[in-house]
């Protein structure tokens, strides 16, 4: 395991690093790691020192790297009873906040566990995603009722002495999350909520994009809120995840049969 500072460091994709006389901005160590600038930052903002942090190369031990993950959207009843499943206290109150930006805005992880408090805009109700996918800074825009969600962890956090140079979503002794946290976290309420479908944080993104294209969401608002690169991404995304629309024109089709309709039964 790679050994930590004892200082944190602030860190952005552009910054210049230099390691055995070797100088290159962090997005192209991550290059060379084969992982996402993110990681990087990641690493620096929970204490990495920053040579190990650009040249360690990522492990898939307890990671999702590689597998494949089922495509299962949730339903609002599976997607209250996951939240109700946290518990009462104030890491219940960051972890519903943290669910409902995966569910309500359709962030990434890395997205989620990167913001900071300067980032979120409650007079617009707008979360500013500084580094997405490909480095791709976008803003997003959340509902009233999960605005009140975030705004009960933010409030708690303030409480617990966290300023702004703490990440938003961190431990209550203001370290920052990770997405090892955050998978387990995930596994767990699924479990507790009694949800037999495969529970992933990513999941919460197609959770979103599905709802968004079941009530007639225009294909490019829900790009846009999602960060991908074109419509055709989009498409794609959503294509599979079989909006309502789609079951209901099949449902209302009809063919001329001899045999007599039966319940099955």
């Amino acid at each position: 395991m790679a050994k930590k500072t004892s200082k944190t460091i602030r860190m952005v994709p552009s910054a210049v690093i230099t390691v055995n006389g070797e100088s290159m901005t962090a997005t192209e160590w991550a290059k060379r790691l084969g992982t996402p600038v993110q990681t990087i930052i990641s690493r620096v903002k929970r204490g990495w020192n920053v040579q190990e942090a650009v040249t360690t190369p990522p492990t898939t031990e307890g990671s999702n790297k590689g597998e494949k993950m089922p495509v299962e959207p949730l339903t609002p009843t599976e997607m209250n009873a996951l939240l109700k499943a946290n518990n009462k206290g104030v890491s219940g109150l960051r972890n519903r906040a943290l669910i409902v930006l995966g569910w309500r805005a359709g962030l990434r992880c890395s997205e989620a566990l990167s913001l900071m408090t300067k980032d979120l805009d409650p007079d617009n109700h707008t979360i500013r995603v500084l580094h997405g996918k490909g480095d791709k800074a976008r803003t997003v825009g959340l509902d009233e009722t999960s605005w009140v969600v975030l705004e009960q962890w933010r409030s708690a956090r303030t409480k617990l002495g966290l300023g702004g140079k703490t990440p938003l979503f961190c431990t209550l002794q203001g370290k920052a999350l990770n997405a090892r946290y955050v998978r387990a976290l995930m596994n767990r309420l699924a479990a507790e909520a009694g949800i037999e479908k495969h529970v992933h944080f990513h999941g919460l993104r197609h959770t979103h994009a599905f709802e968004l294209a079941n009530e007639g969401t225009p294909l490019h608002i829900v790009q846009q809120q999602l960060g991908h690169a074109n419509l055709a991404v989009t498409s794609r995304y959503i294509a599979h995840l079989n909006p309502q629309e789609t079951v209901n024109r099949m449902k209302s089709r009809s063919w001329s049969s001899d045999a007599p309709a039966t319940s099955g039964k």
